[in-house]
C-alpha cells in the first residue's frame, strides 16, 4: 500500500494548519455548554455524529454530562491535532478512529502515554468503536458495550457507469482479494482491479485508514487473512479517511466501504440538525451512492431515509469502557450500562418518541440482536470484555 509517504504528509499538513490556525489546544467540540463534561470519549469516525447527538441530549439536572470529540477536527477535517477533555488538563493528539480511541483510553487509565502525552483518568471515561475486540477475554478489564445496529455496504460515485451498483458478498470478496492487475469475473464480465495509475484498471478498491473500525470490519468480512495487493488506503489526493467520499469522486474507478448509517446522518443533515441544536454534521459523501448486496438494498424510505437492519453485512458499534469505573462512576454507569440507560432510551429534543440512536442512521439493539455466533444487547456490560 502506498499509506508511508502519503498518510506522512497527511499529518505535516494537519500540523501546518494547527500552526496557521494559532490553535495548539482544544477545538470547539463538543459544542454548547458547559465547555468540559464529566464523561469524554474519542475514536470512531462512524459512531461520532451519533454520539454528539447523545451528548446534547442526554441530560443530569438539565446539564450535558457527555462530550464526544470527532475523529477529525470537525471544522478544518485536520486529522491528530491538538484536544483538551478537562479544565487543566493536558492537550493531546485527537484519536482518529476505532483503535486509536481504545488505546487512547487505555492510555487514561493506566496512567501511560497517548502519543508522547501521558494522561490521567480524568481525561478520558469512553471510547467510541465500530469494530468488535481481536480477542474477547472473559472477565476482562474493558467492556465494549453494544450501543446500536450499524451495517456496512460498498459505495461508488454516483456518476459511476463500469462497476456493478448490485454485487453478491462473494463477489466483493473476490475484489477485496484480488493481486494488483488480476481480472475478476462479475455476472460473465471481466473487470480488470488494481491500485490507482494500474493500466487499464476498471475497478480500483479501497479501504479507509490504518485503526479505523471498519476497515478492520470490512476485512473480516471480505478478506480475514489479508486483503488483496489490488487494494490501497491512499491516492494521489491524500489518505482515505473513513466516510468520505473524497476518493470517489476523484477516481471514476474507485469502490469503497461505508458505514450505511454514517451515509443516512449525512444525507439527513438538514433535519438532523433543525432537530437538534448545536449538532453539526458534516456531509462528506462527495457524491457517493450505497451499493446493494445480493439485491438487498442498504436503506428503506424516502424522507428521510433509515438503515435496512435486514442488511446482510451488518454489525454492532460500542461504547468502550473501563469495566471497574462502572462501578465508581455513576454518571458513566447511567449513560451506558443496562437496557435503561440513557444512551438507549433517549428520545429526540422535543416532544417526540424517536430514539436519538435511530435519528442518527442506526438501530435499535433493545432485546437483543445475534450476528453470527454472538447476541448484542443495549447496555450488555458483561458478555463483550476484552483486555
Amino acid at each position: 500500500m502506498k499509506k508511508k509517504w502519503r498518510l506522512g504528509a497527511i499529518a505535516a499538513a494537519a500540523a501546518v494548519a494547527t500552526i496557521f490556525t494559532g490553535s495548539s489546544a482544544a477545538f470547539a467540540d463538543p459544542s454548547g455548554a458547559p465547555t468540559y463534561r464529566a464523561l469524554s470519549g474519542v475514536g470512531s469516525d462512524t459512531t461520532q455524529d451519533l454520539n454528539n447527538g447523545l451528548s446534547s441530549a442526554m441530560l443530569s439536572e438539565q446539564t450535558r454530562v457527555a462530550g464526544s470529540y470527532n475523529a477529525t477536527n470537525p471544522t478544518t477535517g485536520a486529522i491528530h491535532d491538538l484536544i483538551t477533555t478537562r479544565t487543566g488538563g493536558p492537550s493531546f493528539e485527537r484519536p482518529n478512529g476505532s483503535s486509536e480511541g481504545v488505546n487512547a483510553l487505555k492510555a487514561a487509565k493506566t496512567g501511560t502515554a497517548w502519543r508522547g502525552v501521558t494522561l490521567s483518568d480524568a481525561d478520558l471515561q469512553f471510547a467510541r468503536s465500530s469494530s468488535a475486540a481481536s480477542q474477547w477475554v472473559d472477565g476482562g478489564t474493558y467492556s465494549y458495550i453494544p450501543l446500536a445496529l450499524d451495517a456496512v455496504s460498498f459505495a461508488v460515485h454516483s456518476s459511476n457507469t463500469t462497476i456493478p451498483h448490485d454485487l453478491t458478498q462473494a463477489q466483493l470478496t473476490a475484489i477485496y482479494s484480488a493481486a494488483n492487475g488480476a481480472n475478476v469475473t462479475i455476472n460473465g464480465t471481466s473487470y480488470k482491479v488494481g491500485t490507482e495509475g494500474t493500466a487499464g484498471v476498471q475497478i480500483t478498491p479501497f479501504i479507509p485508514q490504518l485503526g479505523s473500525g471498519t476497515r478492520s470490519f470490512w476485512q473480516s468480512q471480505l478478506a480475514p487473512t489479508g486483503f488483496g495487493s489490488a487494494v490501497d488506503d491512499a491516492y494521489t489526493g491524500g489518505g482515505v479517511q473513513e466516510h468520505d467520499g473524497s476518493v470517489l469522486a476523484a477516481l471514476p474507478t474507485a469502490i469503497m466501504p461505508f458505514s450505511i448509517a454514517q451515509w443516512v446522518a449525512q444525507n439527513n443533515k438538514a433535519t438532523i440538525e433543525s432537530q437538534y441544536a448545536g449538532v453539526s454534521i458534516t456531509d462528506r459523501r462527495h457524491g457517493a451512492i450505497l451499493g446493494t448486496i445480493g439485491g438487498i438494498a442498504p436503506t428503506t424510505g424516502t424522507a428521510p431515509v433509515a438503515l435496512n437492519t435486514t442488511f446482510p453485512i451488518a454489525r454492532p458499534v460500542f461504547t468502550v469502557v473501563e469495566n471497574a469505573e462502572l462501578a465508581t462512576n455513576a454518571q458513566l454507569a447511567a449513560a451506558f450500562s443496562g437496557a435503561s440507560a440513557q444512551a438507549y432510551t433517549t428520545n429526540r429534543p422535543g416532544p417526540s418518541t424517536a430514539l436519538v440512536i435511530t435519528d442518527f442512521g442506526f438501530g435499535s439493539l433493545a432485546g437483543g440482536v445475534t450476528i453470527g455466533s454472538r447476541t448484542y444487547t443495549a447496555g450488555d456490560t458483561t458478555s463483550h470484555r476484552a483486555n
